[in-house]
């Protein structure tokens, strides 16, 4: 959503949106709420409104979008509990340290400007 938005200098609404996207438009209507909430998009009413991006692409990142629907997006629940019982003498335990950290670094930190412009690493 947040893409097709910001390819477009238009305010468009759920319904072309959807056809756009292949997505229905209630569950459009679903993740605007969220999105709007964390100021990533805004509403406008009327005749011709609907939604349009509202930051430049740039300046929304993945981790921003997840934090907007309050995804937690570790791989382990290990990494975020401290009193597990294998803590001190687990062998995986740093293999997920490090993928957290690869997650945070490669993945989160892109932009939706980074997709438009496809400026990610395409291994």
């Amino acid at each position: 959503m947040l893409v097709t938005l910001a390819q477009s200098d238009k305010i468009l609404n759920t319904a072309d949106l959807g056809a756009g996207m292949n997505v229905s438009p209630k569950y459009l209507r679903k993740l605007a709420g969220p999105l709007e909430k964390a100021n990533l998009i805004k509403s406008v009413q009327g005749i011709h409104g609907g939604y349009q991006i509202n930051k430049h692409p740039r300046e929304i990142s993945l981790k921003m979008i997840f934090n907007a629907f309050n995804e937690d997006m570790s791989l382990s629940n290990c990494v975020k509990i401290v009193k597990c019982s294998l803590f001190e003498d687990c062998l995986v335990r740093p293999l997920w340290d490090h993928l957290e950290k690869v997650l945070e670094v490669e993945f989160f930190s892109l932009s939706i400007n980074d997709i438009l412009k496809g400026t990610f690493n395409r291994k």
